[in-house]
């Protein structure tokens, strides 16, 4: 038996894999349950082996792990990140890659030990970081956004004449979005992007604050092109989530089968009660929408649309309340702005319960993720449970009292493991 004391990070090139670790004597928060479960857990080649509230015989070789009754949660899970959409400007895909390495080492070393890219990842990039080449989170990627001409996703400057009558590539740079009109191009770029690999679709289903044509009320795009995204997703089991603010623009995307809302801050009771009924998700953020309001550079329209978008935020988030519209966590960060991760979960105490939060970042986010079907080759995880994937944080703080402990992951953060894997143990 040996223990093990680590006193600094462990980039995930260099992490400590061992096959069998025991954590002793800790308080389990399981993802689900609000109480906590004194016990013990043995985890086995990546999975949770057994959870016993009875002392667990260590195996020959196994690493111990004191948890001194600390508590010790799920790994947490971002539903919305952009990866490669931390620099300004026009970059080479090579470069935007590059800036992306920052952005999932803060994201793992604050004990994310999964993210859903809501598009601009390509899944080469994303079969790096899961594998361990790269030092990040678990990363479910979608590929290019696929985007109507004049939509959220058309990053061309105005002067710029249209892919189809130049004869050019319907890609925006770096490849991060597709530009796709009418049904055949559509299921065009939706095959190509699960051909790439990605798990999961995303489309833009109206107007955006940071594109520079679309108004907010604009829909997009037309039912026919929203179905034949669905039914291309579905083909391969797995789901289309949609960027979308406004009443119109969710019940069009909701009638026509997308089965995750990013953002929806605009939306009313009865399209809520649409959202509930259809087993629909909304994944909302809270931190960003109050950033952009400060963001430099943002043109006359783009603050309109941002003052807009975020006056609807606490409606939104009663309806949430009201109907228990799955929701998870999620953050959208841009342009470097990921380092108020740790806002995230304060700021939604000030509307759900420590325990709700926590649950969003783990389990419910898990679940959504999940929707991926057999595109999701990680197994089971975002609870502690008997043969899940052993996605585990030990905290020094009390995070069920406190949130603001996650601040301070350097200090409060005594474990971070993922699929078994020990990224960053400190006794």
């Amino acid at each position: 038996m040996r223990h093990l004391i680590l006193l600094a990070t462990l980039c995930a090139a260099f992490a400590a894999r061992a096959d069998t670790v025991l954590i002793e004597d800790v308080r389990i928060f399981n993802g689900v349950d609000a109480t906590l479960r004194a016990g013990n857990v043995l985890v086995v080649d990546g999975l949770i082996d057994t959870i016993s509230t009875a002392a667990i015989a260590a195996p020959a070789g196994a690493t111990v792990i004191a948890g001194s009754q600390r508590i010790l949660t799920p790994g947490f899970i971002d539903l919305h990140v952009h990866l490669t959409m931390h620099s300004r400007g026009r970059h080479h895909a090579t470069a935007v890659g590059a800036t992306s390495v920052a952005a999932a080492k803060f994201f793992l070393d604050h004990g994310f030990t999964t993210i859903r890219d809501a598009g601009g990842t390509h899944p080469d990039l994303a079969r790096a970081y899961n594998s361990g080449s790269i030092y990040g989170p678990r990363v479910f990627p979608s590929g290019a956004i696929v985007s109507q001409t004049a939509g959220h996703g058309d990053w061309r400057m105005g002067h710029e004449q249209h892919p189809a009558h130049a004869g050019t590539s319907p890609y925006m740079p770096a490849d991060n979005a597709i530009l796709a009109d009418g049904v055949d191009a559509t299921l065009v770029a939706v095959r190509e992007n699960l051909k790439n690999g990605a798990t999961q679709i995303k489309i833009m289903g109206g107007g955006g604050v940071m594109s520079d044509y679309d108004p907010i009320h604009s829909l997009q795009p037309s039912p026919g092109e929203i179905r034949a995204a669905v039914q291309a997703a579905g083909d391969w089991g797995t789901y289309v989530l949609a960027h979308a603010y406004t009443s119109e623009a969710v019940t069009r995307l909701v009638e026509n089968g997308v089965k995750c809302v990013e953002h929806g801050l605009l939306i009313d009771d009865a399209t809520a009660k649409l959202v509930k009924d259809n087993d629909v998700a909304i994944s909302t953020q809270l931190v960003i929408f109050r950033q952009l309001l400060g963001m430099e550079n943002l043109t006359p329209f783009q603050v309109e649309k941002a003052e807009l978008v975020r006056s609807g935020q606490e409606n939104l988030i009663r309806l949430i309340r009201k109907y228990d519209i799955r929701t998870g966590f999620a953050t959208d960060f841009i342009f470097g702005e990921y380092h108020a991760l740790p806002q995230e979960f304060t700021e939604r105490a000030k509307f759900w319960s420590n325990v709700e939060v926590l649950r969003q970042a783990t389990s419910q986010a898990a679940e959504i993720v999940r929707m991926a079907g057999k595109l999701n080759r990680h197994g089971k995880f975002g609870e502690i449970r008997e043969g899940w994937v052993a996605d585990l944080l030990l905290h020094n703080g009390d995070v069920l009292e406190d949130l603001s402990v996650l601040a301070e992951p350097e200090t409060n953060l005594a474990l971070i493991m993922k699929g078994g894997e020990i990224i960053k143990a400190k006794q």
